[in-house]
């Protein structure tokens, strides 16, 4: 008899979640016709069917098609597994390669064929779909009711479906930002100004000069927000997903595409001093600030302030050259690290220390102990839990199929039943999903020798690299010193006084694909890696 997988999936949260038990139902009847064994089911539940990326049900699916676990694969229709031609072929493609029959309820046996004819169908059902919601969405737009989204001023108007009303208190924050925006204080002032004052943000807990500023092209943060001026403007980005990563990304509308209705009883900021904004902020932006090129530092990116985790970011320059400043406190004043930094007396000071720390390689050898040590008790420690768990889940999974033996015998009544059932279900989902949540139990991770002399010789190389101090970050510079310094946290300092931070260091490489690369701190020297894994 043949094994045989099920795949169930619906779309949003919207739909109901029994959804996935009756294609499950359905698919069982339709295994019991082909005479074949049901081995597992797999599922996804609220996740689109347009992308094959961030659905574990599928990608749990396809790992075992790789072990060798199942002979058929059945689900109630091919859209079930994609409604993307391309995404459905490759699956249907990499299951025929494993001799798997991929079996549907409303189809039977799928051959390339009607593989491709059921894409075709499944994508221009979703298409069509989008085009539609796209088509209602114009429409309620038209009529002046709001389309979706939150700004900040507005809430939904009770009894009211799609309109929006004012909130004034919001809306006297908003009049107050333009009109001081107008007199000439930046944006970072401003936010810093209202998170002193302790007003709420829009989202989060603080303003930012982003929140204030936004995006021109997407007419979005207060000061270029429409909807102020009283005009509802939609449709200036549509979204589309990266087939690479399956990630939405928004893309801006041509101006022909965007749809402007006047919506005078939401107006906040009278129209004069609107557009006077909107001048000043032309005068000071514009598209060239976009393209202007940016220096790439060594260190770009990785300066990091210990009081917030916020990015360390170039504020202006004196003859000493370049000086960068805690970004939150930048652009909120949020953080209490007002501090300004050299970038460069920075950059040689971390070059001098890694250089030493690294001039005698058996720091690596005391490393890579530490490592393995801590590895191999994590490890106990996995699998002594797992051990635990996986016989209780057994052990309630055969309560469970007992009471459903003596219900079909008629051997117990209802009122037992509906007593002792849910709670062993609800035990039952708790152990499922805590074991879901461990890793896999793994063998004790052996550190590579071969990777060992790798890394010796990237810190050598490194320490070549690095001896011009004069010398501008090549790319091969940055390749190499990125593979030993994940971040540079610096602390506050009182000025004349010495800098005082730590170096984060990656030793990616070094141990197998079980375990993500490992943070350490190195001040003085590497400290044990316990706390990074």
């Amino acid at each position: 008899m043949k094994r045989a997988v099920i795949y169930a999936r619906y779309s949003t949260d919207l739909q109901n979640d029994k959804s996935v038990e009756d294609q499950f139902s359905l698919c069982h009847d339709f295994a019991s016709k082909l005479g074949a064994t049901i081995v597992k089911e797999f599922s996804d539940r609220a996740k689109s069917g347009a992308s094959l990326f961030g659905r574990p049900g599928l990608a749990n699916l396809m790992t075992a098609a790789e072990r060798g676990d199942f002979d058929i694969l059945i689900t109630e229709s091919t859209d079930r597994v994609s409604r993307d031609i391309a995404d459905l072929a490759h699956v249907h493609k990499v299951l025929k390669f494993r001799n798997i029959e991929m079996q549907c309820v409303n189809g039977g046996l799928m051959d390339t064929v009607q593989i491709g004819m059921y894409g075709i169908v499944g994508q221009m059902q979703r298409e069509e779909g989008a085009r539609k919601v796209k088509r209602g969405m114009t429409g309620v737009v038209r009529s002046g009711r709001n389309a979706g989204g939150k700004a900040y001023g507005y809430r939904p108007a009770t009894g009211k479906k799609g309109e929006l009303e004012i909130i004034e208190v919001e809306a006297d924050v908003v009049r107050r930002i333009f009109g001081i925006y107008s007199a000439g204080m930046s944006p970072r002032a401003i936010a810093a100004a209202l998170n002193g004052e302790g007003v709420p943000a829009p989202r989060g807990k603080q303003w930012n000069a982003s929140t204030i500023n936004g995006n021109g092209q997407r007419g979005n943060g207060i000061l270029r927000n429409p909807l102020y001026a009283g005009q509802i403007v939609w449709n200036r980005v549509h979204m589309v997903k990266d087939p690479s990563t399956g990630r939405r990304i928004s893309r801006v509308n041509d101006d022909g595409a965007i749809e402007t209705i006047e919506a005078p009883h939401l107006r906040i900021v009278d129209e004069a001093l609107f557009q006077t904004v909107q001048d000043l902020k032309a005068s000071r932006g514009g598209v060239h600030a976009r393209h202007v090129q940016k220096n790439k530092r060594l260190l770009s990116g990785l300066l990091k302030c210990s009081e917030c985790g916020g990015s360390l970011v170039i504020n202006g320059a004196d003859r000493n050259g370049p000086r960068v400043i805690c970004s939150t406190h930048k652009e909120s004043g949020s953080c209490s690290n007002n501090a300004r930094y050299y970038v460069e007396k920075i950059e040689r000071d971390v070059i001098d220390r890694l250089r030493k720390m690294f001039a005698d390689t058996s720091i690596i050898d005391a490393y890579v102990e530490e490592y393995r040590a801590e590895s191999k008790r994590i490890a106990i420690q996995r699998r002594n839990s797992r051990g635990a768990k996986e016989p209780a889940l057994t052990a309630v999974q055969g309560q469970i199929t007992r009471i459903i033996e003596q219900v079909s015998k008629g051997t117990i009544d209802e009122d037992d039943v509906l007593a002792i059932l849910p709670g062993l279900k609800a035990e039952r989902a708790r152990l499922k999903a805590e074991l879901a949540a461990e890793e896999p139990p793994t063998n004790v991770i052996e550190i590579k020798p071969r990777a060992v002399n790798k890394f010796r010789e990237d810190i050598e190389s490194l320490a070549e690299i690095l001896k011009d101090r004069q010398a501008e970050p090549t790319p091969e510079m940055a390749k190499a010193f990125r593979e030993v310094v994940s971040g540079v946290v610096v602390y506050p300092r009182v000025p004349g006084e010495a800098y005082e931070y730590e170096i984060k260091g990656l030793l990616s490489g070094i141990a197998g694909p079980e375990l993500s690369a490992v943070v350490v701190v190195a001040e003085e020297g590497f400290e044990p890696p316990t706390q990074g894994l």
